[in-house]
């Protein structure tokens, strides 16, 4: 539940920079962009896609949208004059490796576990790559790849992860530049359904990403650090170990549950000593203890099939 500041609502432009303090200082390079690829046109592409094509004329960029279903990259494009759909089935690495080799920036909005793939040809094609997703481990480690050819690689840069981020900086920023010390941080995010819409949806949420990717949320386990304390909530235990939030100007309160590793961050957002630290993902109520239930039965377990489950 994260509101743009006014001034980032009307932003016409993008600008991407490359910042590299590896020997403690800070260089900026503008970075051209004049051909935009994104690769992959699902549920979680429709506000980029529209965005850039909204900035492209103004701009001079050409935006390509390339997907397997090629009638659902044409038909978000629409009949933009910057813009194109294309057909493309990530896997084919030649395929995939002719678009990007046209690019000057890929947005990876493929499936997670694809990133790497388009990570190193971005590496290979000397491209600059954006992903909305978390950054893997497989993934961090091309980093000094990314660096060593002065190409940019931004990961974490949609709502949740990204915006999170973004909000969480800026006010770990003004705090500490006021001169004060930060002993507990708490950043909570998540899409909702807008609240005049709540009435009419029993289950009080909407699929607007993968729907794969909302049943396996969660997960793993969560860690986070309450008190100088390591916290671990494992899978079958997440959505029952819930909080509850209130926000001004909502009648209700909110759902939090424990969002992965919240101890990632520690060194990212310069708070490496601090006491408490925790990132949560929020919903509406009810939602928590419903998809307990399903975690209960076993029917978010992607490992084994469900007889007649087609039916």
């Amino acid at each position: 539940m994260t509101n743009l500041r006014p001034d980032f609502k009307h932003c016409s432009k993008i600008n991407f920079f490359l910042l590299d303090n590896s020997l403690g200082t800070h260089k900026l390079q503008a970075i051209r962009m004049n051909h935009i690829l994104i690769i992959g046109a699902g549920r979680s592409a429709n506000a980029c896609i529209q965005y850039l094509l909204k900035a492209a004329k103004e701009n001079s960029w050409s935006v390509t949208v390339a997907d397997a279903d090629l009638e659902t990259a044409t038909r978000k494009v629409g009949n933009h004059p910057n813009g194109r759909g294309v057909y493309l089935d990530a896997s084919k690495v030649q395929e995939r490796q002719g678009l990007i080799s046209r690019a000057d920036v890929v947005i990876s909005l493929l499936p997670p576990h694809m990133h790497v793939e388009v990570a190193y040809d971005c590496i290979h094609l000397n491209k600059h790559l954006i992903t909305a997703s978390y950054v893997s481990k497989d993934i961090h480690k091309l980093s000094d790849e990314f660096r060593n050819k002065e190409l940019t690689f931004m990961g974490e840069m949609g709502l949740d992860p990204g915006i999170d981020h973004m909000s969480a900086m800026q006010k770990i920023d003004e705090i500490k530049s006021k001169g004060g010390k930060i002993t507990a941080f708490s950043s909570n995010a998540g899409g909702l359904i807008a609240l005049e819409n709540v009435k009419q949806n029993p289950w009080r949420y909407k699929f607007t990403w993968n729907p794969r990717n909302v049943v396996k949320a969660g997960q793993g386990t969560a860690q986070f650090l309450e008190n100088g304390k390591f916290k671990y909530i494992p899978y079958n235990r997440l959505f029952k170990e819930y909080k509850l939030i209130e926000i001004p100007g909502y009648d209700e309160p909110f759902e939090v549950y424990a969002n992965r590793d919240s101890l990632l961050y520690r060194e990212a957002y310069g708070l490496d000593d601090i006491p408490s630290l925790a990132r949560g993902t929020i919903r509406y109520r009810g939602f928590c203890d419903a998809w307990n239930a399903l975690v209960q039965i076993g029917l978010t377990d992607g490992t084994y099939p469900i007889m007649d489950s087609e039916k």
